[in-house]
């Protein structure tokens, strides 16, 4: 595919170019209509003239870039054939890229889920506790790990159950063409990572409704001292 390299310096691109394909693309189908002041337009017109080309050509070169990068995760191993298409089909709504990672990096990992397929709910259930009774309890400041083993908890060994669990229900996964394996052995590292900190930072002031923030358990949010990026 011919690239939009030759058109300007690399150096320009990645300045300009960078911040447009993660975040302003979605301006390129801006039709004047959000206000009195055009920003999608303008900031084209902004983008183009510092490039020294004409808003049309800046136009195509999101849209091939766009595809370009699409084309690359697939290759790379880092989409699936139906993930790379629906991801093309919200480019070409004009959307943009902004937080498509988030959206099209496979299932979100379940830490703080009710249920007992989840880290948290894995010692609750050992405990003969719900999820939000056992939270409740660390409003005082210990960390779940200082629970778990003041109750008589073996924490490394459902941290390794877990985990388990989760590489396997990811292999499952990869298997029916829903993630990739990349996308696979990311999610398992990034699980291997985070949970010590679940386990071992404290809670207290954290919960509202018996959850981190007031937050409904699932995904990556509840960490004590983190925040989603």
């Amino acid at each position: 595919m011919k690239r939009f390299w030759k058109v300007a310096g690399i150096a320009t691109l990645v300045a300009v170019l960078g911040v447009v394909a993660v975040g302003a693309v979605a301006y390129a189908q801006d039709d004047g209509s959000g206000g009195p002041f055009d920003f999608g337009g303008r900031f084209r017109e902004a983008v183009a003239g510092i490039l020294g080309i004409s808003v049309e050509e800046y136009d195509a070169a999101v849209e091939q870039a766009q595809t370009q990068v699409v084309d690359e995760a697939l290759a790379e191993g880092w989409l699936t054939e139906d993930q790379a298409e629906r991801m093309q089909e919200r480019l070409d709504r004009g959307f943009g890229m902004r937080g498509m990672d988030k959206g099209f990096m496979g299932p979100r990992m379940d830490f703080m889920g009710r249920g007992g397929d989840s880290i948290v709910g894995m010692i609750a259930e050992e405990l003969d506790m719900s999820v939000q009774d056992l939270l409740a309890e660390l409003e005082d400041g210990q960390s779940l790990r200082e629970l778990a083993i003041e109750k008589g908890v073996d924490v490394d060994a459902i941290t390794a159950t877990y985990l388990a669990e989760l590489e396997a229900n990811l292999t499952q996964a990869v298997e029916d063409g829903k993630i990739t394996q990349n996308q696979a052995g990311w999610m398992l590292e990034q699980a291997t990572e985070r949970v010590p900190d679940l386990l071992d930072n404290t809670w207290e002031g954290q919960f509202h409704h018996g959850f981190p923030g007031g937050e409904r358990p699932g995904g990556m949010r509840g960490f004590p001292g983190q925040t989603d990026a």
